[in-house]
């Protein structure tokens, strides 16, 4: 019996000292953790879109590939993705040779570690068409790009995908 009892103390024991040996809870799923990019990095990130708008707005295919990374990728919406700074510049070239754009990007969030950061945010633009009587164009929808940090300390993007809020027309 003494045994017996001896054997229960010892799983009681080491029972009670398994919770004294577990690590520390974390935060509570609410709570997310700060942004590991310093101020000056979120700026720079707003700056890349900042260029990306000024650059469509004035219609410079070239100024606007230059935002992206040599190896990034523009995913629009039912197309295939256009990988390379060079099939980014013949994209964008195409639609601003036949429009002249106004185009309007706000972030809502953004958030990385190191040399990799994610923009989160919303977009507007029109298009003018070029050529009288052709129709044109008018969008607005979210978009979600993903930058990394250059040795000069600039970002570009090495993901950009954007979807419409508007319903498909038939």
């Amino acid at each position: 019996m003494a045994g017996l009892r001896r054997v229960s103390m010892l799983g009681i024991m080491v029972f009670a000292m398994s919770g004294a040996c577990r690590p520390k809870d974390g935060p509570p799923p609410d709570q997310s953790a700060p942004s590991g990019l310093s101020p000056a990095d979120e700026a720079r990130i707003r700056s890349v879109d900042s260029a990306f708008m000024a650059a469509a707005n004035a219609g410079d295919a070239e100024a606007v590939a230059a935002v992206y990374a040599d190896d990034g990728a523009l995913l629009a919406p039912n197309l295939p993705p256009q990988k390379g700074r060079d099939a980014i510049k013949a994209f964008w070239g195409g639609f601003l040779d036949v429009y002249t754009v106004r185009f309007e990007v706000a972030s809502d969030t953004i958030e990385g570690r190191g040399d990799l950061a994610y923009n989160q945010g919303r977009y507007r633009f029109s298009a003018v068409p070029k050529a009288k009587g052709a129709p044109g164009v008018a969008d607005e929808g979210k978009f979600i790009e993903i930058l990394r940090k250059q040795p000069d300390g600039s970002w570009k993007y090495v993901l950009d995908m954007y979807s419409s809020n508007l319903a498909l027309q038939h």
